[in-house]
């Protein structure tokens, strides 16, 4: 029998980052089906509208942070999970963050209501699962 030199498991990098990103999606889509999310979304859209911006905010298609979500989610756990090294994916991560959230004040600017907040659950759920699993397993060759 041969003896393993290193604790950790092997890998199975692309299976672990789809499923994270799943359930991180879905983990966001119940959450907005069940309502939990609009409390927060009337409120960040409220500190918008303190920007003083004027004119009447238009909604955004649904399907259109879904999509961001579902795109950003999927890609951001992939490569966190094919990524040597803590510090890059943790860059990785935050990079994803900060992009999902430029979209409130440039899509303010052109008077759109985005409901963003899903989109940032998926993101903040998919980056920590797989930062957890990445940390947890062997590196990627």
């Amino acid at each position: 029998m041969t003896q393993r030199t290193d604790p950790k498991p092997e890998p199975h990098p692309g299976i672990a980052g789809l499923a994270i990103a799943m359930m991180g999606l879905v983990l966001a889509w119940m959450l907005d089906y069940l309502g939990v999310l609009k409390p927060v979304d009337h409120a960040l859209m409220g500190w918008v509208n303190g920007f003083g911006l004027d004119g009447a905010n238009r909604v955004l298609d649904g399907w259109v942070p879904w999509s961001w979500a579902g795109l950003m989610t999927v890609g951001v756990c992939q490569a966190v999970v094919h990524v040597r090294g803590m510090w890059r994916r943790l860059i990785i991560v935050v990079s994803a963050m900060v992009l999902t959230l430029t979209w409130i004040p440039v899509l303010a600017l052109a008077a759109f209501h985005t409901p963003l907040t899903g989109s940032m659950i998926a993101l903040i759920w998919g980056g920590v699962g797989s930062l957890v699993y990445a940390e947890r397993h062997r590196e990627p060759d």
